[in-house]
């Protein structure tokens, strides 16, 4: 997983990130995305998906993936995903239409 923090760092300007704060605070049901970056041997590919908050962990949280990626089988939606606020690049919000 790509560190989201590291990223915003380097370009502040382009890479918006939720604030600390948000990120350090997340509740059980709340879909978070994050970077993966997937190693298929002779490449590497890079997937930004949705990750759902199960809980809190010591080092931060379990989460379940949200969707499929494109690039490989052998991760699939459900899959139990361990992750810090640093990793988290966007919280989904309800839309107050919806």
């Amino acid at each position: 997983m790509d560190d989201g923090e590291e990223i915003h760092r380097e370009a502040p300007d382009t890479f918006w990130i939720p604030d600390a704060a948000e990120r350090q605070s997340l509740q059980p049901g709340r879909l978070v995305k994050l970077i993966f970056r997937i190693d298929l041997g002779d490449e590497v590919q890079v997937e930004r998906m949705w990750v759902q908050v199960k809980k809190q962990s010591s080092s931060g949280y379990i989460g379940e993936l949200d969707n499929d990626p494109y690039c490989i089988t052998e991760l699939r939606s459900g899959e139990p995903i361990l992750f810090e606020p640093r990793h988290v690049i966007d919280i989904y919000k309800e839309r107050a239409d919806a």
